[in-house]
């Protein structure tokens, strides 16, 4: 192999990506490609996507839940597939595939700073054929991970320009490329806030002396990832804290690590032996622990040690260390260990991971050569090389449509309450009903810690009739989080449904009382009132609420001026009491002189009203 050439190197590995993965061409929509892609109008047109650049990835929230994430770059060149293809799904995948032989290709060139060219390849051909890759590749929605990955390397690179260029215009020009790739890495999916990382690890390993300071160009990355989170924050970091995996709910954070902890090894094994693959980590396939045990004990010493490898092989052989230092910062931010994600485990975010055992391959492959029986390696290799590439290609029809997925979960997993949650939907969509609120049940039985099952199981029990059902579900959802406006409407919605108004507007007083200053709470209050025939002047009063939230201080302020004369024609009694107390800041501030009128007559009445006499901002 004499002849062969980094460049050579790099084109082979990204053909044998592209071949390999190539069934996926015959996969449709499948699980999220639904919602993000084929039914969202943000993806059908570019400029439908350039209008969504500031909205967050899942295009529609259920009823205040989204998934917390921007991925504007993502949606953005959906948005172009569909331009392209008219919506045709094979477009999307062959565009997948074809952008995992790029990412494959940049891997091989990014090693090629240690290795030789035959080892080089080696790294290229692992990575293009593993296994773990197929969530990322053969499911559209997993080109997230592929974009971020092209942007990472791409920054590493055009960073070893920026160090190695002789002449400031020229240095300048590198610079610029750093920053865009890694501009359009944090764009693509939020893993890539360690860019930062990856550049330094490959300064700290480079052989060649750096002719830039390089300080100006972490700041400027590090600038540039802080500018990135408050963006991210202001656009969909509202929803972050409800997209908590669910195997940690009721959990300690100390909890949460001793469940994660074993999970460890499933990475390590995903990474090394891949022949096991699963798209469902959720509970019962990841159960919950609360204590420290001993597979907790085992996946803190695997990390260890991979860790201690990875830090012992900078100097010896900086291709190994590379690639496990650089694995495990991607797969850091989605570990669960240091704060907890929105899921507990996902193959796709392994993508760009599989650096570490390819580097490893490299390296050994230009180690073998050296050996005696570098022929029995050859072999070995081979040999592996054929189970990866089996796994892979058996594995991506998996992803040719949702119930495909669901079937092979349901039959690999059947305890996981999240594939009786997907079954419940499949069996809707069938118009089989009972069979729908049965498979609901049955995944609140595997765990019950989810409150979400509840928004699709409860409408489902009303609609047939189960009151009992569908009111012990809505207040299960209530009493996990009574925070939440979706579980406190739902509950509010179930019992007028079955006719317990009373129920319904204890509900809704605790709700307001209890957030009086939510606007989206305001709102559910206004709609319950509205829907019960409360008296008028509730009602108004409701109204004044939201205009003072949703700051129309006009007609709030035209409503406060009304509220004397209304009070004086009603007769009053406790009731004004919640009212009052919840409106009492947006009307001292708004209007004090009808406060203190309002106030009188409170007193002349004997109410027992809590009403602050000292002005109050808004």
């Amino acid at each position: 192999m004499s002849g062969l050439s980094h460049r050579r190197a790099a084109f082979v590995a990204g053909v044998v990506a592209c071949l390999v993965f190539a069934n996926a061409s015959c996969n449709g929509w499948a699980v999220d490609d639904i919602p993000v892609v084929r039914d969202n109008p943000a993806a059908h047109s570019i400029g439908a996507a350039l209008d969504a650049a500031f909205s967050p990835y899942w295009p529609a929230k259920l009823d205040g839940f989204s998934g917390g994430l921007y991925r504007p770059a993502a949606v953005v060149s959906y948005a172009v597939d569909w331009t392209v293809s008219g919506g045709r799904p094979w477009w999307f995948h062959v565009v997948n595939v074809l952008l995992h032989g790029l990412v494959t290709a940049l891997v091989v060139v990014v090693a090629g700073a240690w290795l030789l060219p035959v080892g080089a390849l080696g790294a290229g051909l692992l990575f293009a054929i593993h296994p773990v890759h197929v969530e990322a590749v053969a499911n559209v929605v997993g080109r997230a991970e592929i974009l971020a990955a092209l942007g990472l390397l791409t920054a590493v690179l055009t960073a070893r320009r920026y160090r190695r260029a002789a002449h400031r215009g020229t240095a300048r020009l590198w610079f610029l490329a750093t920053m865009a790739a890694v501009a359009f890495a944090l764009l693509s999916k939020e893993s890539a806030v360690v860019a930062v990382v990856f550049l330094a690890l490959d300064h700290l390993l480079d052989e060649e002396p750096s002719h830039r300071p390089m300080a100006e160009l972490y700041i400027a990355v590090v600038g540039l990832t802080v500018g990135w989170l408050f963006l991210w924050h202001a656009v969909a970091g509202a929803f972050v804290t409800t997209t908590v995996a669910f195997n940690f709910h009721g959990l300690s954070a100390g909890g949460r690590i001793a469940t994660m902890l074993p999970v460890q090894l499933d990475v390590v094994r995903l990474l090394t032996w891949p022949l096991q693959l699963s798209h469902d980590y959720s509970p019962q396939v990841v159960p919950q622990r609360t204590a420290f045990g001993v597979l907790a004990l085992l996946g803190l010493m695997t990390s260890g040690a991979v860790l201690v490898l990875g830090a012992a092989c900078v100097r010896r052989a900086p291709a190994i260390a590379f690639g496990i230092l650089a694995a495990v910062a991607i797969y850091a931010p989605t570990s669960n260990l240091v704060f907890g994600g929105g899921i507990a485990l996902a193959e796709r975010n392994l993508y760009l991971a599989v650096l570490a055992p390819a580097l490893v391959a490299g390296w050994l492959t230009v180690w073998s050569l050296r050996l005696r029986y570098r022929r029995v390696m050859i072999l070995a290799a081979a040999a592996l090389a054929m189970v990866y590439v089996g796994r892979t290609v058996t594995r991506t029809p998996l992803w040719r449509d949702t119930q495909t997925v669901v079937i092979e979960g349901a039959i690999q997993h059947p305890e996981s309450y999240a594939t009786r949650i997907w079954v419940g939907g499949l069996s809707a969509l069938a118009g089989h009903s009972a069979s729908a609120l049965a498979e609901y049940l049955i995944a609140v039985e595997l765990f019950d810690r989810d409150p979400l099952i509840a928004m699709v199981s409860v409408p489902l029990a009303l609609a047939m009739g189960r009151h009992r059902v569908a009111i012990d579900e809505a207040r299960r959802a209530y009493d996990l989080d009574p925070d939440h406006p979706a579980f406190v409407g739902l509950l509010i919605d179930t019992y007028r449904a079955t006719g317990d108004s009373d129920s319904a507007g204890a509900v809704a007083r605790t709700m307001i009382a209890a957030a009086p200053r939510s606007r989206i709470h305001a709102q559910i209050y206004l709609n319950f009132l509205e829907a019960y025939g409360a008296p008028a002047w509730r009602v108004s009063l409701a109204q004044l609420r939201l205009d003072w939230l949703n700051l129309r201080l006009q007609a709030a302020s035209r409503s406060i001026d009304s509220l004397p004369n209304v009070m004086a024609s009603q007769v009053l009694d406790q009731e004004w009491c919640l009212e009052l107390e919840t409106l009492w800041p947006g009307i001292r501030a708004l209007r004090p002189s009808v406060a203190d009128s309002l106030a009188e007559l409170v007193e002349s009445a004997r109410l027992p009203c809590d009403l602050p006499g000292d002005p109050v901002d808004g």
